[in-house]
């Protein structure tokens, strides 16, 4: 009888094990997108006041154009800073100045001033006026790098670490025809830490709860008890990738 009961304790102990319930979760580094701005609305409106700031001299202007674009002749800064170690802005833009891609899309400190450091030129940062094209900037606690369609063209040394980000639209202002610009969509993504337990087999999951399985971090879709081959890098239907 003794043996049963011990028996019995260790198949509770190891389903227990199986199911997860007691599992430590782990922490592992998603991407966040923490703005996104399609620029959609009326023309003639303005940038939505709780995402952006606006300001500029006499004849300036940041109106949205009808056809989800952002006509700008102005400053316009990220209402928030960011703070997180990592990130990346990305900004879809056709501006009338062929150089410059710290202007276009920028950064200014939390009190709004230009951080202090040094800037290296690592390729051309010259477009054709007459297009779209895609910048970004990707910071680290130490660095800021340009990228115009793919390639980095300038890197920026921070001289003082990890300091909080505004991004920054037309901070050079000067002028439509000098540094007037449209504006398609901005987004701001951030690296975040998050608390993921790893994925097991015979584990009950339930919907919205993160997993991390091969250093990737899911999102449970659907309630399941998880099978032996239903990883979530194989099973779409019940994990989505964050």
């Amino acid at each position: 009888m003794r043996g049963r009961v011990l028996a019995a304790a260790v198949l509770m102990l190891v389903a227990a094990t199986m199911t997860g319930n007691g599992a430590a979760a782990e922490a592992a580094t998603v991407t966040r997108t923490v703005l996104s701005d399609g620029f959609t609305g009326a023309r003639g409106d303005r940038p939505a006041d709780d995402v952006w700031a606006v300001s500029g001299g006499r004849g300036s202007f940041a109106v949205l154009d009808g056809e989800g674009r952002l006509a700008l002749n102005a400053v316009l800064r990220t209402e928030k800073t960011f703070s997180q170690a990592y990130g990346r802005a990305e900004a879809r833009i056709q501006a009338w100045r062929v150089d410059g891609a710290w202007r276009a899309l920028g950064v200014l400190d939390e009190n709004g001033r230009v951080p202090a450091g040094s800037l290296e030129t690592l390729a051309s940062d010259q477009v054709d006026g007459d297009d779209f094209h895609t910048y970004a900037i990707d910071w680290t606690p130490t660095t800021l790098t340009w990228s115009l369609d793919g390639r980095k063209v300038l890197r920026f040394t921070r001289a003082e670490k990890g300091t909080p980000l505004t991004v920054v639209l037309n901070m050079a202002s000067g002028g439509y025809y000098s540094n007037g610009m449209l504006v398609d969509w901005v987004t701001v993504r951030t690296r975040v830490e998050v608390d993921a337990p790893k994925w097991k087999a015979f584990t009950d999951y339930e919907p919205g709860k993160l997993v991390e399985y091969k250093k990737v971090v899911y999102k449970v879709r659907e309630a399941h008890t998880s099978l032996p081959g239903w990883q979530p890098d194989l099973v779409p239907a019940l994990f989505a990738k964050v």
